[in-house]
């Protein structure tokens, strides 16, 4: 796989949860990137990448969020998608669910989330994540020192857990934005959040 077939994967796996969505969002990047491979944790060498794309699902009200990420679980269901989580319908019962699954057969793992805008009115905001699996970038001259290290891990606990960390930032970040705006227009964060 090329940096840009995963772009282009990872974009068509986004706009297959967000095409159909009612109210339709606007998608605002939030962590589009190209980066070092997180998935594989044996502190090796390894000159593999990963592409991640994130985006926030804006221009709705806030109490629609979690109704996009059930929108967004329903279309990966019918690409048929697989969850990732022990719970496959995922906790609807609070007003801020989330949804993690991987696609098959190609393994891009994708995640639609809420963050926390108003607690107590269940005003959230949307987001959809896809991070493509560990590849060489083409034109790499070092392939990695096992070839199976090529193939996805799985039920592997300590890259679980950086993966994880990573989606904690991105719903982090969600939940900072939403904090700065109640703070009013002389926050001096304010800025840097909405550019």
């Amino acid at each position: 796989m090329s940096e840009q077939q995963a772009v282009d994967r990872a974009e068509e796996i986004i706009h297959q949860a967000v095409g159909r969505m009612s109210p339709k969002p606007t998608l605002k990047p939030a962590g589009n990137s190209t980066g070092p491979c997180l998935a594989w944790d044996d502190h090796r060498s390894d000159d593999r990448v990963q592409v991640m794309r994130s985006y926030q699902l804006l221009g709705v009200p806030g109490n629609e969020a979690k109704k996009l990420v059930r929108q967004a679980r329903d279309s990966w269901v019918k690409h048929g998608y697989k969850f990732t989580s022990s719970e496959a319908d995922g906790d609807w019962s609070g007003p801020f669910p989330s949804v993690n699954m991987r696609t098959e057969p190609d393994d891009f793992s994708v995640e639609a989330l809420t963050g926390v805008i108003d607690r107590k009115k269940g005003e959230g905001l949307a987001a959809i994540t896809v991070t493509s699996p560990c590849f060489l970038p083409k034109g790499s001259e070092k392939p990695p020192t096992n070839p199976s290290a090529l193939h996805p891990v799985h039920n592997d606990e300590r890259a679980e857990r950086r993966v994880l960390a990573h989606s904690s930032r991105i719903y982090d970040a969600l939940r900072d934005r939403a904090s700065m705006r109640d703070r009013g227009p002389g926050s001096a964060g304010l800025a840097l959040m909405t550019k």
